[in-house]
Order: C-alpha cells, then sequence, then structure tokens
C-alpha cells in the first residue's frame, strides 16, 4: 500500500508504534524497518523524493495492523 500524498507524518509514526508487527517501507533497491528511529529519519529524506516515494510501497508484518494505518495509505 501506498502512504497518503497529504499524510500527517508526525501522526503516520505515532500509529507506526502501536503496531504489533514491524512496518516496513519497501522499495526495488530497499527495505527499511519504520519502527526504527534511524530508519525514520532516512524516511523522512525519501519522502522528499516523489520517484523514491512513488517506486515503494508501505508493508506490514501483522496483517491486523493495517487497520491502524489504514487512514495514512491508498
Amino acid at each position: 500500500m501506498n502512504l497518503k500524498n497529504k499524510a500527517d507524518i508526525r501522526a503516520f509514526m505515532q500509529a507506526i508504534k502501536g503496531c504489533g508487527g514491524n512496518v516496513f517501507f519497501e522499495s526495488p533497491e530497499d527495505k527499511i524497518d519504520l519502527k526504527s528511529v534511524l530508519s525514520q529519519y532516512v524516511f523522512c529524506s525519501i519522502m522528499n523524493n516523489k520517484k523514491l516515494m512513488d517506486s515503494g510501497s508501505i508493508r506490514c508484518e501483522n496483517p491486523e495492523d493495517y487497520g491502524k494505518l489504514e487512514q495514512f495509505l491508498e
């Protein structure tokens, strides 16, 4: 699933903390765990690059976690 263009990133990161499993941003080149603070910084820099954001998607380890993030995903 993709992150909505106008998603509140601060709220998105808070919602990830409430997920039971890991949440990943996956692109053809990378896979970063968004529960890691360092990876969150990397993800914030990726967000400024439309091409990278369009090539990647958000994936949850636990299917139930998609419900916690649904307001941020399309």
